[in-house]
């Protein structure tokens, strides 16, 4: 009668230790925070002071319309949406050295800078205040803080809905990796440290950080960060493989001339620049790509244990075929997306097919797309294979422990005899 009370306080015992963080997870936790401390250190001891422009006079400050005294406005031929002309605005500072003043902007609408505001509007608005000289105010844009937070609150809320806890680890995660690269990448490449050795580190650090958040520790999460990082190594690989073919570096990339100006005054390698933004656009459907195959193969594991290594292989490859093609696609519509206005510029221009191939901008944009793709693909036999040998790493420490449990009473009789 007894039994079922002794299960049942068992069950709470393993509950309660279930749910209590684990050592590793909360040493994880500690790493994270140590990382973040320290990047936020190096920071603020190593601030970047070098600028091509000097700012010093000038200041971005939130700002109300609170009317529209006076306006001439007309539509803007073949645009339409768009109206040109000049506003002048009365506006009340929110923030700055004149919060809380109202001041007088006139708001010229042109083809290169067209905020047209009403009253009501929040803006940020662009002070000029020279030493002596009377300050010069112009409407910068709109003031989308709000708008922002909301989107992000909408992402969050759909994260949590449809993820749960899982989702909130997401969103962690995401955190993590954008604290970094805006941390710890960008900072250090641009004080001259080298953008290959920072890129492949920082991918490092997202891939075990936020992979370990999303799945904590299991077989599967070590083999997607260990696939993870190979893939980075891949990726740096391909991508000076196919610079070389196509005799590219950082020098042909957009801004060239503006960088130039920066690597002389903070040592900042333009020539590598590229590869770090090759790997941490593909890092996202690396990491992606091998913790799918590596939970799919860690699901089959579980509902047929003695499933082999050779059923496993075949396995994991075929669940890769079928993601290879959509993923690939992903990366590479997505540069092409985004070079859509710069692909209609160059037919405007008359661009010829010769010309157009042979462009450096082409070139970039292969060098991106092929590189990374490469390294979604290579992904899929790399994870396949270090879940297998994890799995039968696994299996023979589980076979030898009780062969060692069994020899240790028979030596101490021995002993004891």
């Amino acid at each position: 009668m007894m039994q079922p009370k002794h299960k049942s306080a068992a069950a709470k015992k393993k509950n309660m230790a279930i749910n209590r963080p684990s050592l590793p997870i909360i040493l994880t936790y500690s790493a994270l925070a140590v990382a973040v401390i320290l990047v936020m250190v190096m920071n603020y001891r190593n601030p970047i002071s070098f600028s091509i422009f000097s700012t010093e006079t000038i200041s971005y400050e939130k700002g109300t319309v609170l009317a529209v005294t006076e306006e001439s406005i007309e539509p803007a031929d073949g645009m339409p949406g768009w109206d040109l002309g000049v506003q002048t605005l009365s506006v009340k500072m929110k923030s700055g050295v004149q919060q809380g003043e109202e001041i007088q902007i006139v708001n010229t609408l042109s083809t290169d800078h067209n905020v047209r505001v009403a009253a009501g509007q929040a803006v940020i608005i662009k002070a000029d205040r020279p030493e002596g000289i009377t300050p010069y105010y112009t409407v910068y844009n709109y003031d989308r803080t709000a708008g922002l937070c909301i989107v992000g609150a909408l992402f969050v809320l759909f994260m949590v809905a449809v993820g749960r806890f899982k989702g909130l680890r997401s969103i962690g995660g995401l955190a993590v990796s954008l604290f970094f690269i805006l941390g710890f990448l960008l900072p250090t490449i641009y004080h001259g440290y080298s953008p290959i050795l920072m890129s492949i580190l920082t991918a490092m650090i997202i891939a075990l950080f936020s992979l370990i958040l999303l799945n904590g520790f299991s077989r599967k999460t070590f083999t997607a960060i260990f696939a993870t990082v190979a893939g980075a190594f891949l990726s740096a690989g391909f991508f000076f493989l196919i610079s070389a073919l196509l005799q590219l570096s950082g020098y042909n990339m957009d801004g060239t001339e503006e960088l130039i100006l920066v690597s002389r005054g903070t040592g900042l390698q333009l020539g590598q620049v590229m590869f770090a933004g090759v790997l941490i656009s593909s890092i996202g459907a690396v990491m992606d790509m091998t913790m799918s195959i590596a939970s799919s193969l860690d699901e089959m594991k579980k509902i047929h244990p003695s499933l082999p290594g050779r059923q496993l292989f075949s396995s994991g490859m075929a669940i890769g075929k079928d993601m290879i093609g959509t993923m690939c696609q992903t990366l590479v519509l997505a540069f092409v997306g985004s070079a859509l206005p710069t692909l209609l510029v160059l037919i405007s221009y008359g661009t010829q097919a010769g010309q157009f191939i042979s462009s450096d901008y082409v070139a970039i944009e292969v060098v991106q797309s092929v590189a990374g793709s490469l390294a979604v693909i290579s992904a899929v036999p790399i994870t396949t294979c270090l879940y297998i040998m994890q799995t039968r790493r696994e299996e023979k420490q589980e076979q030898s422990a009780p062969a060692q449990k069994f020899r240790e009473p028979v030596a101490s009789d021995r002993a004891s005899l």
